[in-house]
């Protein structure tokens, strides 16, 4: 017997994931700031990053699904036709982080982590061989 998919359709899966964007930047996250010689108080809106697991959180919180687990991993062939969401999806949140951390809205380091970039350093090694003599020969 065939499961019952949570969500429909693709077309369904990229109108939740363009809700859960809207979502995000509608209630952004906020930082205490102390301004002027009084040291006033003012919260400073933040954006936050999009990410596929903060997808999923949201998701989880309209209780639609726990887990993309099965639309992603496509086992048995059963979700073929969300694979190509599943990707515009990651690739939206990788395009989303890796512009907002080039900009410096978010933190480059913690950026890079999360999509697996790294900076590469070469670094030349100079090999030393060592001869033992014997003075006595």
């Amino acid at each position: 017997m065939a499961k019952h998919k949570y969500i429909e359709t693709p077309e369904k899966l990229w109108e939740l994931f363009e809700s859960y964007v809207l979502h995000e930047k509608q209630n952004p996250m906020y930082k205490q700031e102390y301004v002027g010689k009084d040291g006033r108080t003012e919260l400073t809106p933040l954006e936050t990053p999009i990410t596929f697991e903060g997808f999923e959180c949201y998701l989880m919180d309209q209780e639609i699904i726990e887990d993309l687990g099965h639309y992603s991993r496509n086992k048995d062939e059963r979700y073929t036709e969300y694979v190509p969401i599943i990707t515009r999806i990651r690739k939206n949140c990788f395009v989303h982080n890796f512009r907002g951390a080039s900009v410096g809205l978010f933190n480059a380091n913690i950026i890079a982590k999360k999509l697996g970039l790294s900076e590469k350093v070469e670094t030349q090694q100079t090999i030393v061989q060592r001869f033992d003599f014997d003075v006595n020969d």
